[in-house]
């Protein structure tokens, strides 16, 4: 094992968690208990604590992940976080840092004297840009605008310093032993074989496929070129993704023929080894389209090939569309009572128990999602509205000064005028008027803060 801490560099949807996941089965680094998501069954492999370092330096910049800042500014208190993330031990290990943001702020890592090794990834800029349009909906020309802005930092750094590079458009054994090589140069010995397990060929989805004319699609090849030049083999060897399949399940329910839809659905079905990444966008599209019946029954027919939880997380979200939320409820707690339970499954229960009248239960369950999420500000927000709402103003006001107090500051205006509308009900003028002022000054974009301020005048 090495004493050092290890980064990854890639872009979102490039890879990164595969890389990471292989490098912490083989026993090199921790990022510490891997959250899975829906899009990533396996888990993220990311540190909240380095994410939450990222956004602060991103915003500190001026800037966000969708909107890469033109100069990277940091303060002594980031500079002391970062060095003390990198001199971590995660488990006895030396610390995993995987995060997409960091090629956004990368010359805030470069600052750092403390030693550590890299090890990067890259992907087909359109097999990126179309897995983020499926997972989050992201138009194929943000897509590869996004593509670029992180992938050009990469070139020149790698240019600079030299490190490994993993393609991961390449077949399995090749991206094994492109891994492999990597991880002999930082450590003398290794698990190979946990880490050759940790490569699970069915999760890789979202092949390049056709080349349509979307803007910039040209250069991000050619610089994706440029990057993975020196790798050996061939991406054809995959499998590919049933994008002819889903796109008559699309067209069929545009036009309203359900049965239509739902052949091409289980056709899409078929010909993928995990089941997830097809059910998942199938369902959320039959749900948009109010065919809530024929989604329980595919959700149903697929449950022997979803991970533990996933059909009951998918079932909630079906019963939830259906205004049931007491029944909601049963699927979700079965969901999250399985041993790593999805991030969306608790993240949803509170509303379900909510909707099903049980107060209590869901403020407590939301309290406990705002303790391990990335933004606890959005549940400390909707906790203190809850509170409002049950008749506890003071319990309110304290939940929304915590949510305020975790917001980066061109979110706050929104939080700050909620809690100066409170202050003012309560008939505590002053601090409704410090609070709207302040609001201004962080947040000047958002407009009602001034207007509420006005009628205070």
């Amino acid at each position: 094992m090495g004493s050092h801490a290890i980064v990854v560099l890639g872009m979102h949807r490039s890879g990164t968690s595969c890389l990471a996941g292989m490098l912490a089965a083989a026993g090199l680094a921790s990022a510490g208990e891997a959250v899975r998501n829906w899009d990533n069954a396996r888990g993220h492999h990311e540190m909240l604590d380095a994410i939450r370092l990222n956004e602060a330096v991103l915003a500190h910049s001026g800037g966000h992940w969708l909107s890469p800042p033109r100069d990277v500014r940091w303060t002594d208190e980031h500079a002391a976080a970062r060095d003390r993330l990198l001199a971590a031990r995660i488990a006895g290990r030396p610390a995993l840092l995987k995060d997409p943001r960091t090629l956004l702020v990368l010359p805030f890592w470069r600052a750092s004297r403390v030693p550590y090794h890299v090890i990067a990834i890259v992907r087909h800029p359109l097999a990126v840009a179309r897995s983020q349009e499926s997972w989050r909906g992201t138009p194929l020309a943000e897509g590869i605008a996004l593509w670029t802005a992180h992938n050009r930092v990469l070139a020149e750094d790698r240019e600079r310093h030299g490190y490994p590079l993993i393609d991961f458009e390449q077949p399995r054994l090749a991206v094994i032993d492109a891994v492999r090589a990597a991880c002999a140069a930082i450590a003398p010995s290794f698990d190979e074989a946990a880490l050759a397990a940790a490569y699970e060929e069915q999760l890789v989805h979202h092949d390049p496929g056709d080349l349509p004319d979307v803007e910039g699609l040209p250069e991000a090849i050619a610089l994706y070129e440029q990057l993975a030049r020196s790798s050996a083999g061939s991406p054809e060897s995959r499998r590919s993704f049933p994008r002819a399949e889903l796109a008559a399940f699309d067209e069929a329910l545009r036009d309203r023929e359900i049965g239509k839809a739902l052949d091409a659905a289980r056709a899409a079905l078929a010909s993928v080894a995990d089941a997830a990444a097809v059910i998942v966008p199938v369902a959320t599209s039959l749900v948009r389209h109010r065919a809530l019946a024929e989604a329980r029954t595919l959700i149903e027919e697929l449950a022997a090939r979803l991970d533990d939880g996933l059909a009951d997380l998918l079932h909630a979200k079906v019963l939830l569309a259906n205004g049931d939320a007491p029944r909601a409820v049963t699927h979700l707690e079965a969901a999250c009572a399985v041993e790593r339970p999805f991030f969306q499954a608790r993240h949803l229960l509170p509303q379900a128990l909510r909707g099903a009248g049980r107060h209590a239960d869901a403020r407590e369950a939301l309290r406990r999602v705002a303790g391990e999420t990335l933004y606890p500000h959005g549940p400390l927000a909707t906790l203190a509205e809850w509170s409002w709402l049950d008749g506890e103003p003071e319990q309110a006001l304290a939940e929304m000064a915590r949510a305020i107090a975790s917001a980066p500051p061109h979110r706050r205006g929104r939080l700050r005028t909620r809690r100066a509308e409170w202050l003012i009900a309560r008939g505590d003028t002053a601090a409704a008027r410090a609070e709207l002022v302040q609001g201004i000054d962080e947040d000047p974009g958002y407009a009602r803060s001034r207007d509420v301020l006005a009628r205070l005048a």
